[in-house]
């Protein structure tokens, strides 16, 4: 069942990646400085994708912790507060730097999820947004993020 669930979700994140970067590739430098939302600090393309590897690499520690046992988050959390600290995290990075960060990020995501054993895929643990899901429902989550802000993305730019 491990094995099934991984070669799903493997092929899932893969499609969405690769749809990502179809984009992304296909931006000129002014293109990457679109604004995407401008609701509190304004968020470009190249923050969304910030954005994007900063989630997944949380979402990553999450299920790190829930193999150990650990809590996920803390209770007060605040994660449009988080989200509003992005660009002061991850300052300015070229549109390189961040996809290859973007890539290790998601094969360390990948190398995880392959690691996992059946009765790992259950454990549960307390996401930001969905509040307490499976580890299966994380790597739901990295996916349908990256799809959702892939739209995001076309919208803003016209594609």
């Amino acid at each position: 069942m491990s094995a099934e669930r991984t070669a799903h979700w493997t092929r899932k994140l893969n499609e969405s990646r690769t749809a990502l970067f179809a984009l992304l590739d296909s931006l000129s430098p002014e293109q990457w400085q679109t604004r995407v939302f401008s609701e509190g600090d304004a968020w470009t393309v190249s923050s969304v994708l910030a954005h994007l590897v900063e989630s997944e690499q949380g979402m990553s520690i999450h299920v790190h912790k829930i193999r150990k046992g650990e809590p996920t988050i803390p209770v007060n959390f605040d994660l449009e507060r988080w989200n509003a600290g992005l660009t002061r995290r991850t300052g300015n990075v070229s549109p390189d730097a961040l996809m290859a960060r973007a890539e290790a990020t998601r094969a360390k995501t990948l190398e995880v999820m392959d690691s996992l054993n059946d009765h790992e895929w259950v454990l549960t643990g307390r996401h930001p947004s969905r509040g307490e899901i499976t580890v299966a429902q994380y790597y739901e989550t990295i996916h349908a993020h990256e799809t959702m802000h892939l739209q995001d993305l076309r919208a803003a730019l016209g594609a």
